[in-house]
């Protein structure tokens, strides 16, 4: 038998294919995974400014008075996209929430308008009238929660602030 007229690859050849092959299938995994590393790493910095930015003041706008709830909320100065804010209502031992943005028919006088959201250092008063959420208990405290957007998503964040409510 004659071993000469065989054909394969070398050795050479084949660690090159094994290395080339190698380095393309990292860079498909590479390509696939930063994206959503990235996108996780935004949303944590976005909210962690937007829960210190975002506050319930307690200067005597902040207040209950029967079923007209009134809300003093301040933005900080650290610029971030601010889509909307969640409210929660603690009422006797309920807790109910709703979009300051997408639950405008709570707002009184209805002429107000939230597309102003707060912006850098500026302060802003709400008053809602809560008298269908809290149907006929009274508020206990209020919360209030920062939603950001984050790409093409918005992101409900933790609870930035919150107030014991007193009689205005």
């Amino acid at each position: 038998m004659n071993n000469k007229n065989k054909k394969g690859i070398s050795a050479v050849v084949a660690t090159v294919l094994i290395i080339l092959i190698t380095v393309a299938a990292i860079t498909i995994v590479w390509a696939a995974i930063i994206p959503m590393i990235n996108n996780q790493l935004d949303q944590g910095t976005l909210c962690l400014d937007a829960v210190s930015q975002l506050s319930l003041m307690d200067a005597g706008y902040t207040c209950v008075d029967g079923n007209e709830l009134s809300l003093q909320i301040k933005k900080g100065a650290t610029n971030f996209e601010l889509a909307d804010i969640q409210v929660l209502i603690s009422s006797g031992g309920n807790v109910e929430s709703f979009s300051l943005l997408n639950d405008t028919t709570t707002l009184v006088p209805a002429s107000i308008t939230l597309a102003h959201l707060p912006d850098a250092n500026e302060e802003k008063v709400y008053r809602i009238n809560v008298a269908d959420i809290i149907a006929g208990g009274t508020i206990d405290s209020v919360k209030i929660a920062p939603v950001v957007k984050v790409g093409n998503t918005q992101e409900i964040c933790s609870v930035s602030s919150s107030k014991t409510l007193l009689a205005c």
